[in-house]
């Protein structure tokens, strides 16, 4: 047999038609989310948190590129949780975590599918992507990210996370005509995406 062919018969025994586990990367989400407000920054920090903090409070703007995207959901995510009574700071850290959180769980997604090239054994499938996603999760980097520092960094993960999801989603729905709609809304994101870091 061919490298080629063995290459195709990989690809083609990833169960396409069966539905992602969405169940799981919700969970894998909450779990996320878990860990980074148990351990959520309670006031802002040093460097660029506190500049981040401030300008998405009152749409400022930010050292330069200026970050617009950001600016404008962590003003939006502040509004929205005015009723809870947190402080500013409290609100735009729980925004990282949870931009993070999401991320990990497309991140676990994708994760899933790319496993299913290689094995049919969904406890296999599951498992190795909840390891993935954790130990995404817990990597200094990300977790200080997620819960303290910078904020941007978080919402950049996301959209890397969200773009490579629906890349996923074109490939397996490529010729059934609605590949046109996934791939304007890839580009769409990925427009957002600029104004959030460049």
């Amino acid at each position: 047999m061919s490298a080629e062919k063995s290459y195709e018969s990989t690809m083609e025994r990833a169960p396409v038609a069966r539905r992602p586990p969405y169940g799981w990367a919700a969970a894998a989400t909450g779990l996320a989310f878990l860990l980074y407000a148990a351990t959520l920054a309670p006031t802002t920090a040093f460097w660029d948190t506190s500049e981040y903090i401030a300008t998405g409070h009152i749409l400022g703007i930010p050292h330069p590129p200026g970050n617009p995207l950001f600016v404008l959901l962590a003003r939006s995510w502040d509004v929205l949780l005015s009723f809870t009574g947190l402080s500013t700071a409290v609100k735009i850290n729980l925004f990282s975590a949870t931009m993070s959180a999401l991320a990990h769980g497309l991140w676990f997604l994708v994760v899933h599918r790319i496993l299913t090239y290689f094995s049919d054994d969904r406890r296999f499938t599951v498992v190795g992507a909840f390891v993935a996603v954790t130990i995404s999760a817990t990597a200094f980097t990300v977790w200080n990210q997620s819960n303290v520092n910078e904020k941007v960094y978080t919402v950049s993960l996301f959209t890397i996370a969200l773009l490579t999801w629906l890349a996923f989603r074109w490939r397996e729905h490529l010729g059934e005509g609605k590949d046109d709609n996934l791939l304007i809304l890839m580009a769409f994101i990925l427009a957002l995406s600029v104004g959030n870091h460049l």
